[in-house]
């Protein structure tokens, strides 16, 4: 798969499934389409804890943003008016384009 293929899926996939998030740092608010969902019992293994997040970003999302360079831990990211800490961004690449961001967010 090519990284525009993979790209053009995850965001027709955000389209028709996503949910509106606000990725935050300091004064500066960025609202996007992305997915949220909880982490299952068996994934909460390492640094993810009973009550986390994952929220999957698509680069297409966060383009000529301040995001766009890198979604930094402590970063925050509001969802349905909750406040929530970015605990880790872990970059998706294909052939060393990005590709997608999966966060894991807590609080």
């Amino acid at each position: 798969m090519t990284p525009a293929a993979a790209i053009a899926m995850l965001d027709r996939n955000v389209e028709q499934h996503g949910q509106t998030v606000i990725l935050r740092r300091g004064a500066t608010d960025l609202s996007i389409l992305a997915f949220v969902r909880d982490f299952r019992p068996d994934e909460i293994v390492g640094g993810i804890a009973q009550g986390d997040s994952n929220v999957v970003v698509s680069p297409t999302q966060i383009a000529g943003s301040p995001f766009a360079e890198s979604i930094l831990r402590n970063d925050k990211v509001v969802i349905r008016g909750r406040v929530r800490n970015v605990q880790s961004a872990d970059p998706i690449l294909i052939a060393d384009q990005l590709v997608r961001i999966n966060l894991q967010v807590r609080g």
